[in-house]
């Protein structure tokens, strides 16, 4: 299974309780199997009978696992589902609200009945297992719960879209509200993934959009993957967050960020406005480094003059700035200001580096390149996107002017070190007559 490769301990999760609802097959099935294998126990709440199919095979793995037929969108079910894990475990500290049902055609085209039938699994059943399993969390003041949101406004399947839109609404509210406890929820957007149900509605959907169902299914959403991307990947992203919850309350995750921040996959480079220097010589490489090291001591105090800012505003606007900077940036500004304090530190390290002569700058900073460039280059479209709320927010044509300036500079800050970021990866410590832009040996 591909979650035995993300370097996380068998046991990370034993004796936990998770509940999946939809994991008879696709994401669901897969991120079911990569729970046990974490150590939970775990319940899997499908409607279909291929659920049983689940169970076994978790077991036959070595997992524990519990197939219980749901359907979530009859109370009777959800208090059976309830009944029989307490009665079994005793808690339940994972709820994981995977179950979907959908309609394809135009809103014209789908029936009333349809868009009851959507919301009655997706948002009602949703809540209703929240309903149920939070009170047991709250009482043990510990848990992680999840939603699943999708795209927005897509045509020709707008119940689904809508109530995925409204799923993430939701969480966050949730999240906020739980705020205070040790109980973790946050939104997970899993991209296009190589499912039965992606698999069965491409077929239906690709005309629509005047493809052919391998354009459909290929269409470069996921980062890090040409088309779609296999289950079991996007199963060990999701577990991955579901692991280390408390870094992802309150947000929206994703499968790709913790694959390519361990390796897993790399991204096209986020290519800087800002011009290259050239590097010919030693006391060239010396005047970059200088620089690199600079321009990374300047974002390092950008973002923490950023969290200080949005920590002296009101409840409000602190709230409403957190989770525009989450959902832009991917985490909380805590965590961001972390990992920019973890690349400076790593950026320190060059000079000593260059002195003893070592193969590679900075080995770590080298590796983790891929992952540091995207977190920057998810800040300077933060600040880019900042600009064009500025110019709806402020009125005053001189106080505009000032912030305007001050958030241009700040992108600016940031793409500078991208671009160093860029070019550090393909120098090489120069001795005597060594071309420095030479890429150094993988």
């Amino acid at each position: 299974m591909f979650i035995e490769k993300l370097g996380l301990s068998k046991n990370m999760l034993i004796n936990k309780v998770a509940i999946i609802t939809g994991a008879g097959r696709g994401i669901g099935k897969e991120l079911a199997r990569a729970l046990a294998w974490l150590g939970a126990n775990v319940v899997i709440a499908e409607i279909n009978d291929y659920g049983k199919q689940v169970e076994e095979l978790i077991y036959s793995e070595g997992g524990t696992a519990l197939f219980m037929k749901t359907d979530v969108s009859k109370e009777e079910d959800i208090k059976k589902l309830e009944n029989i894990v307490i009665e079994r475990f005793g808690k339940v500290d994972i709820l994981i609200n995977n179950a979907y049902a959908t309609s394809a055609g135009t809103i014209n085209e789908i029936s009333l009945e349809d868009w009851d039938r959507i919301y009655n699994v997706n948002i009602r059943g949703a809540i209703h297992t929240i309903k149920t399993f939070l009170p047991y969390m709250i009482k043990q003041n510990d848990g992680v719960i999840n939603t699943v949101t999708s795209a927005e406004g897509w045509p020709y399947m707008a119940p689904y879209f809508a109530t995925k839109t409204a799923l993430t609404s939701i969480g966050i509210s949730l999240a906020a509200e739980l705020d205070n406890t040790n109980i973790s929820v946050f939104v997970f957007g899993p991209g296009m993934i190589d499912t039965p149900g992606l698999q069965e509605y491409s077929r239906i959907l690709a005309p629509k959009y005047g493809m052919t169902e391998d354009e459909f299914k290929n269409q470069g959403v996921n980062p890090g993957y040409d088309g779609l991307m296999p289950a079991d990947h996007c199963a060990a992203g999701w577990a991955y967050t579901i692991v280390y919850a408390k870094e992802y309350h309150g947000q929206i995750a994703e499968p790709f960020s913790p694959l390519l921040k361990l390796g897993f996959i790399s991204t096209k480079k986020n290519h800087s406005s800002v011009k290259e220097k050239k590097i010919q010589n030693e006391t060239d490489l010396k005047v970059f480094i200088s620089e690199t090291i600079e321009n990374s001591q300047n974002v390092q105090k950008l973002t923490e003059k950023l969290n200080q800012e949005i920590n002296d505003l009101g409840l409000l606007a602190k709230k409403w700035m957190n989770r525009t900077f989450a959902k832009r940036c991917g985490m909380k500004i805590e965590k961001f200001v972390e990992i920019i304090t973890e690349l400076d530190n790593e950026i320190q390290k060059i000079p000593n580096n260059m002195l003893n002569q070592k193969e590679d700058i900075s080995l770590t900073i080298i590796e983790k390149l891929p992952w540091y460039n995207q977190v920057l280059g998810n800040l300077a479209d933060h600040f880019h996107k900042c600009i064009d709320d500025a110019k709806g927010w402020i009125k005053d044509p001189d106080e505009l002017e000032i912030a305007l300036k001050a958030l241009n500079n700040r992108e600016k800050t940031v793409l500078t070190l991208i671009s160093n970021l860029n070019q550090l990866e393909n120098i090489t410590i120069p001795t005597s007559g060594c071309d420095t832009s030479a890429k150094r040996s993988r």
